[in-house]
């Protein structure tokens, strides 16, 4: 609602008028009394013994003061001055403090004007008149800043409408209309920009029966309040203005006792609160808008948050509990698995988490407890993690990411393995896995080339027997050195399945290759190669069929080519080995079993041939 503005003109002029006079009249009226030209008249018209009034004339024995002691306490406080024995002013003491607070100015006998000030003698408020006497307007300084801020106007001698300037810059911003000298309506624009924050309708007793305000700032009235006999009864709220109440206080004595709001404006209340002695005291809420309340509040006496239970998933069980003291969160119990177990229990200090335990088997024990620092960061993690009651794996943190671990993982309450974090990242891991107090297995994390290189020093002498290499997690090589002398002494390769492919044995050094393994998908040795003189080329090959040895070729000349070839049957046995003497590629000796019968059946073939031959020249 609009209207329009007006410039609150009428409150200069007597807010900064001093009686510095006035109010030490009374204190010599006495000695001005005693001292007048003219006749005094003293009288004690209640016959106390007291003198309760003084008329003091002028030279022409008229009437020029009067003194009045209206409350018979010994001490006049009223004082009425004439002029042609018409009082033209009169001056009154009304709380008996020895100063003036009223004056009251006449003309033609007939009173246009009081001023009324403070303990100061600042003029604060002024009240006009009209020709039968009746107030016509009163000006009042409310703040005692020199400024009339409100202003009041009559008809008939009777209150018809106020306005006021709240922050005294000279605009109105409330407006009152009066019937019978009780409110009938009160519009008020706190913020001047024309449109109305509050409006209050009275009754017909003047007691306010209906108002409505915009509490959103937003230049709408969404707010409307209902009263019975003076005090606020109901409260209703339509907060997105579609003719819909969402919101609905009820009041008792004027203080609130029961709510219930609609949250998302969907026509349903979904939150509901109790009230007592003003402050919430139980609040039930639906979160999800199904129809059935999740949520569940209790406060304290002070109206601050004691106890929140939740039903987070839904589900119609309680799976949250948050405790509160004086507002702020002290504990909290989670099922944060849905099985129906408070198993995560957080803790709080000074509103922030500092500490939190899991108790994963539910035994009534923590299984894991989680430090935090003044930031809510991470400091350290102990965990239990064989539920056997004692505390087997520690995390430690720094700026909140994870730097260091460590873990009991034999149960015996010594620490057998570490891992290091650089970033969050794991860099380095360390293990005893025989339990003798050193830690003989190495993990090493962001090689280059590789995800993950294991070493392993199984005699503490500070040179690993062994190393694995990883990509990804698999195994994809492995070197050892086993006879301890610092050297590999054999590498082996596997594929993305882990399955081993190929391993290299070495002679003098890891830059000499002795042997070369290779395998099929069953890990079974299918070739073999090996350099036996040390040049670096292969010079022997043996070839395997379900893993045994079944032909071996060997090249004397060192020319690339085999002059030598071996034959073994399924038992492993040399069954034939044949030579290459010219070497031009092709066997000329064999030897063995098998070569002695393939001689014989030679010789009986050319026997054969012979004696054929002989029959012929015969015939």
């Amino acid at each position: 609602m609009r209207m329009k503005k007006r410039r609150f003109s009428e409150n200069r002029g007597f807010g900064c008028r001093l009686l510095p006079a006035v109010i030490v009249l009374f204190c010599v009226q006495i000695a001005v009394v005693s001292a007048a030209a003219g006749r005094s008249v003293e009288k004690d018209t209640n016959d106390d013994g007291r003198i309760d009034r003084i008329a003091v004339f002028d030279e022409n024995d008229r009437i020029a003061r009067l003194a009045l002691d209206s409350d018979n306490d010994g001490r006049m406080d009223q004082f009425q001055y004439y002029k042609n024995e018409t009082v033209v002013r009169v001056e009154r003491d009304t709380d008996a403090d020895g100063r003036i607070e009223t004056i009251d100015y006449f003309s033609g006998g007939t009173r246009k004007r009081r001023e009324r000030t403070d303990e100061s003698g600042q003029v604060i408020r002024v009240t006009f008149f009209d020709s039968d006497g009746r107030p016509q307007k009163i000006k009042s300084d409310t703040t005692g800043s020199g400024f009339f801020d409100t202003i009041y106007r009559f008809e008939n001698g009777k209150l018809k409408s106020s306005t006021r300037d709240a922050n005294e810059n000279g605009i109105i911003d409330q407006w009152q209309s009066f019937r019978g000298n009780r409110p009938l309506a009160r519009r008020v624009d706190h913020n001047e920009d024309g449109i109305y924050e509050r409006i209050i309708f009275y009754n017909s007793q003047g007691e306010p029966e209906e108002s409505h305000h915009d509490l959103s700032g937003d230049g709408k009235l969404e707010t409307m309040r209902y009263y019975e006999n003076g005090e606020i009864a109901v409260q209703k709220k339509d907060t997105d203005y579609d003719g819909r109440v969402d919101e609905v206080t009820e009041f008792r004595g004027s203080q609130p006792v029961r709510q219930k709001k609609d949250a998302n404006c969907d026509g349903r209340f979904d939150v509901f609160t109790e009230f007592k002695d003003g402050s919430p005291v139980f609040r039930e809420k639906d979160s999800n808008h199904d129809g059935k309340s999740d949520i569940f509040t209790r406060f304290d006496k002070k109206g601050q948050v004691k106890k929140i239970e939740e039903d987070t998933r839904h589900t119609g069980n309680i799976d949250r509990i948050r405790y509160f003291e004086a507002g702020q969160p002290v504990r909290m119990a989670s099922d944060a698995d849905g099985d129906g177990f408070l198993e995560t229990v957080t803790y709080f200090e000074n509103g922030k988490i500092r500490r939190q335990t899991r108790d994963e088997n539910q035994d009534g024990k923590p299984d894991t407890t989680i430090y935090f620092n003044a930031e809510e960061q991470r400091e350290k993690v102990e965990s239990d993690t064989n539920f056997n009651g004692s505390a087997d794996t520690w995390q430690y943190y720094e700026n909140g990411e994870l730097s260091r671990l460590e873990k009991d993982e034999s149960a015996d309450g010594r620490v057998d393995l570490r891992a290091f974090y650089e970033n969050g990242d794991k860099r380095k891991v360390i293990k005893d896995a025989d339990g003798d107090g050193h830690f003989e297995v190495t993990q090493r994390f962001g090689h280059a080339e590789w995800s993950m290189v294991m070493e392993r020093d199984t005699d503490a002498d500070q040179t690993p027997e062994a190393r694995y290499f990883y990509k990804q997690g698999v195994l994809r090589q492995k070197t050892a050195d086993e006879n301890n002398d610092g050297e590999m002494d054999f590498r082996e390769f596997y594929d993305n399945a882990e399955k081993l492919t190929k391993a290299i044995e070495y002679g003098s050094g890891p830059k000499d290759p002795d042997l070369v393994w290779f395998y099929n998908d069953s890990e079974e040795p299918v070739r073999a190669q090996k350099d036996q003189n040390g040049d670096g080329n292969a010079d022997v090959w043996f070839y395997y069929t379900n893993g045994r040895i079944r032909r071996v070729e060997e090249d004397r000349n060192a020319d690339g080519a085999p002059d030598i070839w071996e034959t073994y049957d399924e038992s492993g046995a040399l069954i034939k080995r044949e030579k290459d003497l010219n070497y031009d590629g092709a066997p000329d000796v064999a030897e063995g079993e098998q070569a002695d019968a393939e001689t014989g059946r030679a010789a009986e073939a050319l026997t054969d041939k012979q004696t054929g031959t002989n029959s012929e020249e015969n015939q």
